[in-house]
């Protein structure tokens, strides 16, 4: 590329100051565009005159240095011709620096031919002129690039080192310029060129990883880079650049309290206290590495007055426990040490207060949460509501007792829900007892009828059952089973006056009002029917 300057240069100094034909005209130098062809010499010879011309050199190397076939491959760009008053010489392809390059592997700036008219030599030199056919291209469309978040501005993080032109003779001093890319990754606040034509990408600002990634965006900028050649053509790529997140800053206490602020705490306890501290505002304990990378670790710094021998921190949940009764307000240094080779770290503090209203404090609770206290709560109404309603079944028992109770002193008829076997026992013994008062007045009622009255078909008056059984055993035995069968009647009744045979013997018993206490479908048992002889009742 330097040699075809050089011979462009001769050229043209040649031409304009010393230029000098032969003696048939044949110019010393002559330039061609490397995409042309045509004529580059025609003069007017007769055919008496001789005329000649060959291949001497290839950009200064003789023909003869190199090969048989690339001495035919460079022939193939020229051809001659005369007729009876002319001579010409033409180039029939375009010497094109490029695909010669492929070909011969060489840069090809000049050919000299050797020119003989008239016995006289001339060395005419075609000159190839270069012309900027190809732009300049990157060596990618899409170049990836890791920028750490520490790195300081105008620090360059990426230089272009593979743009490359298929022009052979094209300089190298390129320019390059940035543009957007994707407005929603545009990083040409970040990220630019050098003045000049220097291939070096820089930091244009510092780049923090977290608060990119707090703003809820993707840590990744782009940029488009255009390079330019001399003849201005251009070419572009992308490149991508992806923030690496450091361990550069320390851990933080919450909730913040703002930038640059660290919060303290506050827990208060009853005099005396000892176990963990619950009670702390504006939150619990908490710290975490701002850069998302490292746990972090608790632990409590001594102090001149020897606050922190009274109390213990956990050193993964940041729990503060009294290990003896706290006496006296005390105030605690508590460190939080992100767990890194860097040991980066943040200090807040606990003031641990006595509550002035002892009668009222709660004592701590270990572990309990708002939905525990809600639980609790819902315990407690559980356990009122189950005490209410065995009171409420207690009180209907017994309601139900009492009722039963007085049931019994009332008319019952077998069978009752209120009745109970001992009050069924005793109506069987009032049974039996009645049994056996019948068998009296029946066994009386039948040596009645034997005898002399008996037989004048006449009943024995009331006062003569009463003799026959006994009045006075009778009422007794009355008594006690009214007693034992209460509200139970056997229907009879005394009346003063003689037993009316007609009254038994008529169909409706009107003359005698049936008791309405008396106990309702009672069947008589056939074992208890009166049995009287010659026909007296049927």
């Amino acid at each position: 590329m330097a040699f075809g300057y050089f011979y462009v240069i001769l050229a043209v100094w040649v031409l304009s100051i010393t230029h000098t034909e032969g003696v048939c005209d044949v110019p010393n130098f002559i330039e061609i565009k490397e995409d042309a062809t045509g004529n580059i010499l025609n003069n007017s010879i007769t055919t008496a005159v001789p005329f000649t011309w060959d291949i001497t050199e290839v950009s200064g190397r003789p023909i003869g240095s190199l090969s048989f076939e690339n001495q035919q491959k460079i022939k193939e760009y020229f051809s001659s011709g005369r007729n009876n008053d002319s001579v010409w010489i033409n180039v029939v392809k375009a010497i094109d620096k490029e695909s010669l390059l492929l070909v011969i592997e060489m840069i090809v700036g000049n050919i000299q031919l050797r020119v003989t008219c008239a016995n006289i030599m001339t060395d005419m030199t075609v000159v190839i002129a270069s012309v900027n056919e190809f732009p300049p291209e990157f060596g990618s469309n899409v170049y990836y690039i890791n920028v750490s978040e520490s790195i300081l501005p105008r620090t360059t993080v990426y230089t272009i080192n593979d743009v490359t032109d298929r022009d052979v003779d094209e300089p190298s001093d390129r320019r390059y310029t940035v543009s957007r890319d994707l407005p929603e990754f545009d990083g040409t606040p970040y990220f630019g060129m050098k003045t000049g034509s220097s291939p070096n990408i820089v930091l244009l600002q510092s780049i923090d990883f977290d608060a990119i990634v707090s703003a809820g965006k993707v840590p990744s900028y782009l940029i488009q880079v255009t390079v330019a050649d001399n003849g201005g053509k251009t070419g572009s790529a992308r490149f991508n650049f992806t923030i690496i997140n450091e361990d550069d800053q320390p851990p933080a206490f919450f909730p913040s309290c703002g930038i640059s602020c660290t919060p303290s705490y506050t827990a208060i306890v009853s005099f005396g206290h000892s176990g963990p501290l619950t009670n702390v505002t504006p939150a619990a304990v908490q710290a975490a590495d701002l850069d998302r990378q490292h746990a972090v670790r608790y632990s409590l710094l001594q102090d001149s007055e020897g606050y922190h021998r009274g109390f213990r921190i956990d050193a993964n949940t940041g729990v503060l426990t009294a290990v003896s009764a706290v006496t006296r307000t005390s105030v605690l240094q508590i460190k939080a040490t992100e767990n890194s080779a860097l040991q980066r770290s943040a200090l807040t503090t606990m003031l641990v207060k006595i509550s002035t209203n002892t009668t009222g404090v709660e004592p701590p609770r270990v572990g309990q949460s708002v939905s525990k206290e809600e639980d609790d709560n819902m315990m407690i109404i559980v356990i009122v509501v189950a005490i209410i309603s065995l009171i409420v079944i207690v009180a209907l028992i017994i309601a139900l007792v009492v009722y039963c109770k007085r049931q019994r002193k009332k008319t019952v008829k077998p069978g009752d829900v209120c009745s109970t076997p001992s009050g069924s026992q005793d109506a069987l013994n009032a049974d039996k007892e009645l049994s056996s008062s019948k068998q009296e007045l029946l066994q009386s009622y039948g040596m009645f009828m034997t005898s002399q009255d008996g037989k004048n078909n006449q009943l024995p008056p009331i006062s003569k059952v009463d003799m026959m059984i006994g009045t006075d055993e009778f009422k007794k035995r009355s008594r006690r089973r009214k007693k034992k069968e209460l509200e139970v009647f056997d229907g009879t009744r005394e009346y003063d006056m003689e037993a009316d045979v007609n009254f038994f013997k008529q169909g409706s018993k009107s003359k005698i009002k049936r008791s309405t206490r008396s106990i309702k479908e009672q069947k008589l048992d056939p074992k208890y029917w009166i049995t009287v002889q010659n026909g007296y009742l049927e």
